[in-house]
């Protein structure tokens, strides 16, 4: 994964990000064969480690298998793909970990892009439309609608393709939010970005 610039053209300078702007996520997966891959975000958090263990304090953004909360909380989006096999998440900075180092963790899986269901999806929620919206195929949002509940994880298919390594965790980090009041507390050439897929 990657943290893009503010206008989507570039990977970012600065891993600083005023509170309430918006952080781009770019990520990708190799075509490697001619099969064409989806790309999805299954579940993602914020956290103020580079490794989460099972008490972190986590902040969540992705979960139920590709629902997007924070688009319903705030105003979080997926964005166009341009390519099947990559995905931009378009994530308004939040409150969780403000100041401090925070990484965003993610699980990734490349999948058929013919089969999604509630399990293979990637949705946000539309605020004019007052629904959770397919990002692929808005005709199929029906998908979507278990994001209020808890979504079937049930495939047919999953076991293949997951065993074949189709499926990463990748870290993105560390980021900093501030206060824009407060941006000068850090400096952001003292910081690198760890980019981590594994």
């Amino acid at each position: 994964m990657l943290l893009l610039n503010e206008r989507i053209t570039a990977v970012a300078e600065t891993n600083v990000i005023p509170l309430g702007s918006f952080i781009p996520i770019w990520a990708t997966v190799a075509q490697e064969s001619h099969q064409p891959l989806l790309l999805l975000m299954e579940e993602c958090v914020a956290a103020t480690t580079p490794e989460l263990q099972a008490n972190s304090n986590v902040y969540p953004i992705i979960t139920n298998k590709g629902c997007l909360l924070d688009s319903e909380k705030g105003n979080s989006m997926f964005l166009q793909r341009y390519h099947s096999s990559a995905i931009t998440l378009y994530l308004q900075s939040f409150k969780f970990g403000l100041g401090e180092e925070v990484y965003i963790h993610c699980k990734l899986l490349a999948w058929d892009p013919e089969v999604l269901s509630e399990s293979k999806k990637a949705c946000h929620y539309v605020k004019e439309n007052e629904r959770w919206e397919l990002l692929d195929d808005p005709m199929q949002s029906s998908i979507c609608d278990c994001c209020s509940r808890t979504c079937n994880t049930r495939s047919k298919r999953g076991d293949e393709w997951e065993s074949n390594g189709f499926r990463h965790t990748s870290v993105l980090g560390p980021l900093i939010i501030m206060d824009p009041s407060q941006q000068n507390t850090h400096n952001a050439s003292d910081l690198g970005l760890l980019t981590g897929t594994r």
